[in-house]
């Protein structure tokens, strides 16, 4: 159980990782935060690396938010199935504590993220 669990909030903790290493990529590549949104004038590797972590968290949210339910009704009528229930909501609890997460990050990082 212990492992299945960790499974289940692994692609989280690997957005997290994505994420905040986005910011520190991004304040040594730029000698600090952007001035202004956009990605013009960031270094090809910075523009890789945020590539790879939008499009990550992006898939990640449309799984989670539309996949993950169906997977859990699913297992709820098949009986052999229910107990795999508590790993699928463990991935969707995942879901709000990743952004809260996210949002211990420096004021301008964020700022330009979410735009």
């Amino acid at each position: 159980m212990k492992a299945g669990l960790i499974i289940s909030i692994l692609p989280y903790f690997l957005a997290l990782l994505l994420f905040y290493s986005l910011a520190i990529h991004m304040h040594q590549s730029l000698d600090g935060w952007p001035k202004i949104i956009g990605t013009d004038g960031f270094p090809a590797m910075l523009l890789i690396h945020d590539k790879i972590t939008g499009i990550y968290i992006t898939c990640l949210l449309l799984l989670t938010v539309f996949i993950v339910p169906a997977i859990i009704l699913i297992c709820l009528l098949i009986p052999r199935w229910r107990h795999l229930v508590i790993y699928c909501v463990a991935h969707l609890v995942s879901l709000p504590i990743c952004f809260a997460l996210m949002q211990l990050a420096p004021r301008d990082f964020l700022y330009w993220w979410w735009d």
